[in-house]
């Protein structure tokens, strides 16, 4: 008990201790958290239909992905390192009527950014069956269509896998799910 005592009351001796068990300069990676997931992204995709059909399903496909449309980051997402490698995405359902700014203003607070479209490809060609089973949604980047922007959405229907979009702007309901990069 009296080591004990000296180690709580000496703060040199801790460190000596925190030393000795997590070596200077190696980074203490936080496990996984519940409904997180180790991505491998490379950030590019596919332009051609045929070949994101091949991913997804036949007219499963929506053209923001492979006509010219450019993806803009949004603004919490435009110095983000684009460098392949694994990324830690959450899938996060709130339970509750959202706004896409609001969910990015919250998740920001605990140390995630949205998820860009590339991202959500990624995500989705390891994990289909996440896909079957909720909508998920990437707030992180969006294309104009229509004067509106558009933000990626994995969805599914009638056993099919779908790469959409939709709009930013509208409200999310109760059931939605969204996809974010651990920061």
């Amino acid at each position: 008990m009296q080591h004990l005592r000296r180690i709580v009351k000496e703060p040199a001796l801790q460190q000596q201790i925190a030393d000795l068990v997590v070596p200077a300069g190696s980074e203490v990676e936080r496990p996984l958290g519940e409904n997180e997931y180790r991505v491998p992204v490379s950030y590019d995709m596919p332009r051609d239909k045929e070949k994101l059909e091949s991913e997804f399903s036949k007219d499963g496909v929506s053209e923001l992905f492979y006509v010219n449309y450019v993806w803009q980051p949004h603004s919490s997402c435009a110095e983000i390192d684009q460098t392949p490698g694994e990324r830690i995405m959450l899938v996060k359902h709130f339970g509750r009527d959202t706004t896409s700014e609001a969910n990015i203003v919250e998740m920001d607070k605990l140390g995630y950014r949205p998820a860009t479209h590339l991202e959500a490809y990624a995500f989705a060609k390891v994990n289909p069956e996440l896909q079957r089973q909720f909508w998920i949604v990437a707030l992180g980047s969006s294309t104009l269509d229509g004067g509106n922007r558009f933000v990626a959405m994995l969805r599914s229907g009638s056993g099919r896998r779908i790469f959409g979009g939709r709009w930013f702007g509208r409200g999310w309901g109760s059931d939605d799910r969204f996809l974010f990069v651990r920061k």
